[in-house]
């Protein structure tokens, strides 16, 4: 991507990626989609043995991209305890909250505060811990609840569409605090503050919630949405949206929350592994039965 950086730098990268998904969203003849669907599973290694639909049971090139998987194809773990990682994808950063603050890359940082767009809720997550994950093109585009909860604001935060690759997060200070996002507010089933964001990126159409309607990329730039959620609840597992295009997440967990695993950079998860340990104590019984995992 070097050679293409300048290009990127000086692209219209919001009018690009509403054209991607307006692209992404065309119906093609099956004769034409099919062979192109293949060809790009091999070129990105995506696995479509682990797809729900056969290849030529796809419409539009976003509806692949979109796909769920087989049931049981990412099985979660068996000590309730455990966290699960919410997507499949390499880790790009993890590791402690430091004086309010995120490792990007190397020993650049970024606030909490700006990534939330909430400075109280930041002091509420302040000695605690993060993952941030980046899903590349061949992965599977749906992410999970990493943990049984409840969300209880939704703010959108419109942004720069700058790609989150391994170059961009090298090159843009404060990348992921500066591209559109979605980020979701709430508790563990113990009480314990955690948040988590949906990073929009270069080319994706949309983010996805399935917890409430949200609308990204739009035409209007507009200013940061906040509202409050009524219902936002999901066991560990449960499906929480999509991208419609790669892009990357966040998972931050509050002090009394639980404690990540010691990830490197570059790590890859596949959704369901366990990525931490929640604190004891935990109490299930005011949440809904779980939906089936993937």
């Amino acid at each position: 991507m070097s050679g293409l950086w300048p290009l990127v730098r000086a692209a219209p990268r919001h009018a690009l990626s509403r054209a991607a998904g307006r692209l992404g969203r065309c119906p093609a003849p099956r004769w034409i989609l099919t062979p192109v669907l293949a060809a790009y599973a091999r070129a990105y290694g995506a696995d479509l043995g682990e797809a729900e639909r056969p290849i030529g049971a796809y419409a539009t090139f976003l509806d692949f991209f979109t796909r769920r998987l087989k049931p049981g194809a990412r099985p979660l773990p068996e000590d309730p305890r455990a966290i699960a990682s919410p997507a499949d994808g390499r880790v790009q950063a993890a590791g402690r909250i430091h004086a309010g603050t995120l490792l990007q890359a190397k020993a650049v940082r970024y606030r909490v505060a700006d990534l939330l767009g909430d400075a109280g809720a930041a002091a509420a997550l302040a000695g605690g811990e993060y993952l941030v994950v980046y899903l590349a093109p061949g992965d599977y585009h749906r992410f999970h609840w990493p943990l049984d909860g409840t969300f209880d604001v939704l703010i959108h935060l419109p942004g720069d569409l700058w790609p989150v690759n391994e170059r961009a997060v090298d090159a843009v200070p404060g990348l992921f605090a500066r591209n559109e996002r979605v980020v979701l507010l709430g508790r563990t089933a113990h009480g314990a503050p955690f948040a988590f964001v949906a990073i929009g990126a270069l080319n994706v159409g949309s983010i996805r919630l399935a917890v409430a309607p949200v609308r990204t990329n739009r035409v209007e730039c507009g200013r940061p949405r906040r509202r409050r959620l009524t219902g936002a609840r999901g066991r560990r597992g449960d499906e929480l949206g999509w991208f419609e295009f790669g892009s990357s997440l966040a998972l931050l967990l509050g002090p009394g929350a639980g404690t990540l695993l010691p990830f490197a950079a570059g790590a890859r998860l596949r959704a369901g592994q366990p990525v931490g340990v929640q604190e004891t104590g935990i109490s299930t019984a005011a949440l809904p039965p779980s939906a089936s995992s993937t």
